[in-house]
């Protein structure tokens, strides 16, 4: 079978299957199988792929067409350009999740004022390799994958990411080593600060200059309704987020602003229909200056941003 077959009899099976990105998933996998970048596969459609690969592709064929995710299979998944270690023991990063990283990479690294003088300074930094180095808080982190983008991105940022899964906690240690800029911690959402100490062994009590988030939010009742990929292998602990989705969301908005700077920013990403409401608990909290709903790459409600007095 040559690699041009091998990856249309992908693609005919995953589309029997019913997945919907089935061209996507098929390369996806022959890229993997064959060890080999995308583009190989249609340099080399000719080659005759080897029997001991075509052995080894039927059983993830397999696994994915019994609703596996394709990320869980290979066992990575990519996110902001980099790749993660993923299994069904955290969420699979999503696109919507890379606005939330793009705005606080924008907004962490932008002026303090809009004054041209300020913008001047900025650029002049920029210009002499000054990067920020801003204090950054991602709550409930699994995989590690927004910790890691900010990590990447702002090298002089110092980045906690928290997570009370002891198996997210130990998946997130193995994927954010290489970052020598991030510590992992466990613990209840800002509970686990209280693990932090100074270098004299005090209990480190510090103001973030941004809190990240990707909390449950997920209603309870709908759960059962996701699609099979999404039900029946990512963590139901990551995705419930109580009767109306919002018992992490009512946390995070309440205890956020005693560990926020002056003008820290809040960061937190929500379900779609859920707007209005985490706004409005925003307002309530009488904790932040202004608050908005920021759009995601389909043009839905996805994230509040919202700054502390």
């Amino acid at each position: 079978m040559t690699v041009e077959e091998f990856l249309n009899e992908i693609i005919r099976v995953f589309k029997k299957a019913g997945i919907a990105c089935a061209e996507a998933e098929a390369a996806q996998l022959a890229c993997h199988v064959l060890s080999q970048p995308k583009s190989w596969l249609y340099s080399h459609a000719k080659d005759e792929v080897d029997d001991k690969v075509l052995l080894a592709s039927a059983a993830l064929i397999n696994e994915r067409c019994k609703g596996r995710p394709l990320q869980y299979i290979l066992g990575t998944a990519n996110f902001y350009g980099i790749d993660l270690a993923v299994d069904e023991r955290v969420l699979i990063p999503r696109p919507e999740t890379e606005v939330l990283v793009e705005t606080a990479l924008r907004e962490l690294s932008a002026p303090a004022s809009d004054s041209a003088c300020a913008q001047g300074i900025a650029a002049a930094k920029q210009a002499l390799g000054v990067t920020p180095a801003p204090l950054v808080l991602d709550l409930c982190t699994g995989s590690g994958a927004i910790a890691a983008a900010v990590a990447a991105n702002l090298p002089k940022a110092r980045v906690i990411a928290t997570d009370l899964s002891p198996k997210a906690f130990m998946l997130a240690r193995v994927n954010l080593r290489p970052y020598k800029n991030v510590q992992v911690l466990r613990g209840d959402l800002f509970e686990a600060l209280a693990s932090l100490k100074d270098s004299e062994g005090q209990p480190e009590e510090l103001l973030f200059d941004a809190i990240l988030t990707n909390p449950p939010y997920i209603p309870t009742d709908v759960i059962g309704s996701l699609s099979k990929e999404v039900r029946d292998y990512e963590p139901h602990m990551a995705l419930d987020g109580g009767a109306d989705g919002l018992d992490l969301v009512r946390r995070i908005i309440k205890e956020a602003p005693v560990h926020l700077k002056g003008g820290g920013l809040l960061l937190m990403e929500t379900g779609d229909d859920q707007g209005a409401e985490v706004m409005e608990l925003a307002a309530q909290s009488g904790a932040f200056r202004e608050a908005s709903i920021i759009k995601d790459l389909a043009g839905k409600d996805r994230i509040l941003r919202a700054v502390k007095l």
